[in-house]
């Protein structure tokens, strides 16, 4: 790894191309059921790159199969709140450096673990979440928790924000007892999602008019760009 500074934010990155390939369902990382690849570009130079925006690797969308094995297996007791805030804080760091490499948004005061969680209306069932790549990190990490917390939660991250999204899994993941499954895709995979469950939608823009009427919308907070 000549030239990587030995941080752990660099061998994060460093092990993206293997980690990209997993959805999180059933409580751990699985092999994806489906086979089509999407690549992921970072929207800035990813450290080591040697001054080139090199991909961060490929993700799988997420087929039928897919979609039906994490909604079968959503299910359990989730850990409490200051747990959940206990993980992002000591992943912080480098959340911040993912979402600098991807070309996403940030608050101006950086990541902030989320205090206070939406209240996401009345009994949903099974929450999808389909999320753009311009929602910042902890307005995601507030509405994974909250779903978890109300049931359980399928999330589709964008594309474009798939790295920051596994991280975000990593620390939530583990301790939503089953509740919380994130599958990798692009918009037909979301399409397929958005049948599955009651429907959040969060992102700068209104949802696409092929998707339905979502339950829950969420709007990104004012943020900047480092």
């Amino acid at each position: 790894m000549d030239g990587w500074p030995v941080s752990a934010e660099e061998l994060f990155l460093a092990e993206l191309r293997e980690r990209l390939f997993a959805h999180f369902v059933g409580g751990c990382w699985r092999v994806p059921l489906a086979e089509r690849h999407l690549p992921v570009l970072p929207g800035k130079e990813a450290p080591g790159a040697g001054g080139a925006a090199t991909g961060l690797g490929q993700i799988v969308c997420a087929g039928a199969e897919d979609i039906a094995r994490a909604r079968a297996l959503l299910g359990g007791d989730c850990a409490a709140h200051e747990a959940f805030r206990a993980a992002l804080a000591e992943r912080a760091g480098v959340l911040e450096t993912l979402r600098q490499v991807e070309g996403g948004p940030v608050a101006p005061e950086g990541f902030a673990v989320p205090d206070a969680l939406p209240a996401l209306p009345g009994p949903g069932g099974v929450w999808v979440l389909l999320s753009a790549a311009g929602m910042p990190p902890q307005d995601l990490a507030a509405l994974l928790i909250a779903g978890a917390r109300a049931g359980g939660m399928i999330w589709k991250p964008a594309p474009r924000a798939a790295a920051s999204a596994h991280l975000l899994m990593e620390a939530l993941g583990p301790l939503a007892g089953g509740r919380l499954a994130m599958v990798q895709g692009d918009h037909a995979t979301g399409g397929l999602l958005a049948g599955a469950g009651a429907l959040i939608w969060a992102s700068p823009a209104p949802p696409p008019p092929d998707l339905p009427t979502p339950m829950f919308s969420l709007r990104p907070r004012a943020t900047g760009r480092r």
